[in-house]
């Protein structure tokens, strides 16, 4: 009897014994830069602005028009807002070199050359890796402004969700290089 209470014992401390975190963590990366010429302005960059459905550290899925998921393994790295600022901030770099970046919101003592704010509405893959990136942007400076918005779609390169990450990262590398060009076109005009 002593046996079996014993057995027991050490099978129900088995089972409730640490358990491997199934849990995978992302982050958005910069993509390969372009170049060009130098362009020495100060961007401040913000806000960056996401809907609240997606501003969470779960992984977001499209499963129909009007149903999103949720993962409960598959999560963002850092906060999600966090990532795509410092995504747009290394991709901006890249394209226009000689640039430098303040974080929203900044001093007024430090007021940038261009403030770039951009809104985010769909940022998220469905269940077979389509990437839909949708926002809108505004460059502006003293006496320049220019609004433009985007629908970018991206497809995962392979299974899993790194390749869907992928596709996100190249989605904001697309949207990056339409704010750079905004930003090359007001100095053009300077």
């Amino acid at each position: 009897m002593r046996r079996y209470w014993l057995a027991t014992l050490v099978l129900t401390v088995g089972c409730l014994g640490p358990r491997s975190d199934p849990s995978s963590f992302f982050l958005l990366s910069p993509t390969e830069s372009e170049g060009g010429s130098v362009v020495p302005v100060v961007v401040g960059l913000g806000p960056v602005m996401l809907p609240p459905y997606l501003d969470r550290s779960q992984m977001v899925v499209r499963v129909g028009e009007n149903e999103i998921a949720l993962s409960e393994t598959e999560r963002w790295g850092e906060p999600l807002r966090d990532n795509v600022w410092q995504t747009l901030r290394d991709n901006l770099g890249g394209l226009l070199p000689g640039s430098s970046y303040l974080a929203y919101p900044w001093y007024a003592s430090d007021a940038p050359d261009y403030a770039v704010e951009v809104e985010i509405r769909r940022f998220e893959a469905d269940a077979g890796g389509a990437v839909v990136l949708e926002a809108s942007w505004t460059v502006a400076r003293e006496d320049f402004v220019e609004d433009g918005a985007a629908t970018i779609d991206e497809d995962a390169s392979g299974p899993g969700r790194a390749s869907v990450v992928a596709a996100q990262s190249r989605a904001l590398g697309t949207l990056s290089r339409d704010i750079a060009s905004a930003i090359r076109r007001a100095e053009a005009r300077r």
